[in-house]
């Protein structure tokens, strides 16, 4: 077996060959190349779907008191108050759905090549660099990562100044970021 025969082999057994073996979504697929080796797909936590929809939510229940409230001052507002809660209502699930919609939008990729995050229902976005292009790796908790295990990863090809990209809210993100470490330097050329 040749050196590069072997490198290949040694490949393959750290990462996923194909995209319906790694849990690629078929929308997401048409992101890889050629023979790009899948390391890894992750997704945002589903608590990102109730933090997306929480200032809705705190805003319809706010709605809600003060529709529930001027029910009792005027007697004859009952068919008013429902109104306006039915509304309320379809107002917040239109939001969670939406929420959910973005949630399954997103997928974030890496690759023994790149790494990739697709985001947007209407109009999908994809970013894209590769492993070698990287000079910030970053991982960002804030006090609500760390209560529900996840957090950002960041990307950047400068040095300092803004990051490019963000696999966002991703679960068991410190793990997330040692992978994408070990990645980089598992495949530098």
């Amino acid at each position: 077996m040749t050196a590069g025969a072997r490198r290949e082999a040694a490949r393959a057994v750290f990462a996923t060959a194909t995209a319906e073996q790694a849990g690629v979504p078929l929308f997401a697929a048409s992101m890889l190349e050629p023979g790009e080796i899948i390391v890894a797909v992750f997704r945002p936590s589903l608590a990102w779907i109730a933090l997306r929809a929480l200032p809705m939510a705190v805003g319809t229940g706010a709605a809600a008191a003060l529709a529930w409230f001027c029910l009792g001052l005027w007697p004859d507002s009952e068919s008013i108050a429902r109104m306006a809660l039915q509304v309320l209502a379809a107002l917040l699930a239109a939001r969670v759905a939406a929420a959910v919609a973005e949630w399954a939008s997103r997928v974030y990729v890496l690759t023994d090549r790149r790494v990739l995050r697709r985001r947007g229902v209407l109009a999908p976005t994809v970013y894209s660099a590769t492993l070698n292009s990287l000079r910030r790796v970053e991982l960002l908790q804030d006090g609500t990562d760390r209560v529900l295990g996840t957090g950002t990863v960041t990307f950047s090809s400068r040095a300092d100044g803004p990051y490019d990209a963000a696999w966002v809210m991703v679960p068991r993100a410190r793990d997330v970021h040692a992978l994408v470490e070990q990645t980089r330097h598992r495949y530098r050329r």
